[in-house]
């Protein structure tokens, strides 16, 4: 059998492990180059003879992977001018958007509503001329529809005598920080219950060692990433399995602090060997 080449970690795992070693004082002393199956991304020693736990760490990335496809299309599709299109437009898309086969039909809507001088239209409502109390025009009715079957939630114009046609998207359901950060144990809850199977039994294959799991927020859940900035801590805690003694919940967006679970409760921990990371 060929031998596998070795793989050096991902920067999300660079960066988590810069993290715990930071925290808890320890230094890698192996991690999964990919040249064996199952293997734990890192496995970390105390940094000092004795003084500190003995870790086996998995990073994991809990990014939609409809954001991720829907992000990889936008950067391609919208990367020049729209032909025909007088105006800039922020359009806001949902990720299940098919951005190729909506491209034409969402051209052809906003060139409508330049030549009707419409400058914001939207599921949430509309910048037309329609009374209160009169129901809408077919037309305005049919773009409604259109827009709907697009997979757009909402346009907006941006009138300037340097536009040039773009489109520049966005996309939809990004949330709130929450006061009560009562969204952020529900969040390691859904996944463990799914992703984090795998990574929980390949933690349990170190018995002698502290099970740890690193988890990167999806930078949609502004509610993690504001929680961490202003310093709001859980009250309540997930439901962890016993093979996972720690787990890290970061966010690339809060590059300070990191919050950590154990069965204590949630804190906060500063970070300062994120200073300068990409």
């Amino acid at each position: 059998m060929k031998q596998k080449k070795p793989v050096a970690p991902a920067p999300d795992e660079l960066r988590a492990e810069a993290a715990v070693n930071e925290i808890l004082g320890t230094r890698r002393d192996g991690h999964d180059d990919q040249t064996e199956n199952g293997m734990v991304d890192f496995l970390l020693e105390p940094a000092v003879d004795g003084e500190g736990p003995r870790i086996a760490l998995e990073v994991s990335s809990t990014i939609d992977p409809d954001r991720q496809h829907l992000w990889a299309g936008l950067n391609r599709q919208y990367d020049q001018p729209v032909p025909g299109l007088d105006g800039d437009w922020i359009v806001e898309f949902t990720s299940q958007a098919h951005l190729k086969k909506i491209s034409a039909p969402l051209a052809a809507l906003l060139r409508r509503q330049e030549q009707a001088n419409l400058d914001t239209i939207g599921l949430d409502g509309w910048d037309d001329s329609t009374p209160d109390d009169r129901l809408p025009t077919p037309q305005h009715a049919a773009d409604l529809q259109e827009l709907a079957q697009l997979q757009v939630v909402r346009a907006v114009r941006i009138r300037s005598d340097k536009a040039s046609g773009r489109i520049f998207p966005t996309q939809s359901n990004f949330s709130v920080a929450s006061s009560t950060v009562d969204t952020i144990s529900p969040y390691v809850d859904a996944f463990l219950a799914s992703k984090g199977k795998n990574k929980v039994e390949k933690l349990a294959r170190h018995p002698d060692r502290e099970g740890h799991l690193f988890l990167w927020a999806d930078p949609a859940h502004m509610d993690i990433t504001m929680s961490l900035s202003r310093g709001f801590v859980p009250a309540d805690s997930p439901s962890v399995p016993a093979e996972v003694h720690t787990i890290w919940l970061g966010s690339f967006h809060a590059d300070r602090a990191v919050f950590r679970w154990t069965r204590s409760g949630w804190s906060i921990l500063e970070v300062t060997a994120w200073s300068g990371q990409a």
